[in-house]
């Protein structure tokens, strides 16, 4: 089947390697400038505070977001939506109409609010670790969405969570999957010794369509100017000229987004890194493309496959396709039995059943569980606010599955292997 790219160039003619060269040097040059370079103390939040949240970022997941914590308010919690930012000025005013909140057009504005102690960090993948890194140096604890960085960035999203540390800040990456009590029973089943040593782990995310690329254009004839920060949408990607392609459908392009790999599958990894007890890959290997959807600007693959080697002397398998709903059964094998997850669906929210199938004795079938994790994920971060303690997918956590997607997204367009310095928290090509 032909594709429109081929499998060493990006839709401009310029090759893998030198995309990569170029993303690296704009990535280390951000890492070199923040909006605040000085660090702020931040507010206490006292066990009976109300915690004031800022958003930055409205758009799709932006939305989802602020619905769940408007949610929460009504259900007792003790929050006050106070400030909303975002590039599109048309989606900032409709974020702030059903709460009264303070719009800002630029972040930093945001973030000098007193009166924000959290924010939502929810814009295209390239602004998340830059503006998480702001949000900390301004004193303020971190909701944000994954994936944690753009693919190009695992350096910067190193010193993101050192510096978090260093700060003592509580930042919750958005790998919802954590705070799914469903997952914690396959965990029990692994550590009671139920398949005996993991040895291999198969799972998959199966979509007919594109729509997650391809997202609404809101504005056709929207321009860069007062209503429209294209500079605040590109950050440290490069400067290419506005369309309204670029702003609104991001997840298309490269420079922003890496398809499947970055967008999906932190969804699958995450809860079997937090069950199984997985650290950094020692190796990753990738392979996919532009299979199916040929016929308009599409950068990023809607095929993708990866193979993680870990140092627990285990195998995860990963795979997608866009172009095919077919499901299989997630597997997780080890070297005296298997487990297999019925209908686990969009995966943070758990699945139906667990099946036993040990290599002697008869198989049985565990209850699973599914819930809404995304408030979940929340309260456990709201909490973790008020108590100072770590969240369920903390910045160290959030890093390991980071390390996973970016080494894939390096061995996919560079068509190499990819392996991990751990000594040094270094990719290596």
């Amino acid at each position: 089947m032909k594709s429109n790219h081929t499998g060493n160039e990006t839709s401009g003619g310029v090759t893998r390697r030198e995309f990569i060269s170029t993303t690296t040097r704009a990535t280390m040059a951000a890492a070199a400038v923040s909006a605040f370079p000085f660090v702020a103390r931040g507010r206490v939040v006292g066990a009976n505070d109300c915690v004031g949240v800022g958003f930055i970022g409205v758009g799709g997941r932006g939305n989802t977001h602020l619905a769940t914590v408007q949610k929460l308010i009504k259900g007792g919690e003790n929050l006050k939506i106070v400030a909303v930012n975002d590039a599109f000025r048309y989606r900032l005013e409709e974020a702030a109409k059903p709460t009264g909140a303070k719009t800002y057009a630029k972040h930093p504005e945001l973030l000098a609010d007193p009166a924000v102690d959290v924010v939502c960090i929810a814009t295209p993948d390239r602004l998340h670790v830059p503006q998480a890194i702001d949000a900390i140096r301004a004193g303020k604890d971190v909701y944000c969405e994954k994936p944690m960085g753009h693919w190009s960035q695992f350096d910067l999203a190193r010193s993101f969570c050192e510096e978090t540390k260093k700060l003592k800040r509580i930042v919750q990456v958005g790998n919802q999957g954590n705070s799914s009590p469903a997952w914690g029973k396959v965990k029990d089943l692994v550590q009671q010794g139920a398949i005996g040593r993991l040895q291999h782990v198969q799972a998959g995310y199966y979509r007919n369509g594109d729509w997650g690329e391809r997202m609404p254009i809101a504005d056709p004839e929207a321009k860069p100017g007062p209503e429209l920060d294209w500079e605040g949408f590109l950050g440290d990607a490069p400067k290419v000229p506005f369309t309204v392609q670029r702003f609104f459908s991001w997840r298309k392009y490269l420079d922003y987004a890496g398809g499947p790999c970055t967008d999906l599958f932190p969804h699958v990894l995450t809860p079997f890194i937090s069950a199984l007890g997985l650290n950094f890959p020692m190796r990753v290997v990738a392979s996919g493309g532009i299979f199916k959807y040929t016929t308009y600007d599409r950068e990023v693959p809607d095929t993708f496959n990866m193979c993680l080697d870990y140092p627990e002397k285990a195998s995860v398998v990963l795979v997608c396709s866009l172009a095919n709903e077919y499901t299989s059964e997630p597997a997780i094998r080890g070297d005296e039995g298997t487990l297999t997850l019925q209908n686990a669906g969009g995966w943070e929210s758990g699945f139906d059943s667990i099946t036993v199938i040990p290599k002697k004795g008869e198989s049985k079938v565990v209850p699973g569980l599914k819930t809404e994790s995304t408030s979940l994920h929340w309260l456990n971060f709201i909490k973790c606010v008020r108590s100072r303690e770590k969240p369920v997918s903390d910045v160290e956590f959030a890093l390991k599955v980071q390390a996973a997607m970016c080494m894939a997204m390096e061995s996919f367009l560079k068509e190499r292997v990819a392996k991990f310095d751990v000594a040094n928290l270094k990719i290596v090509i």
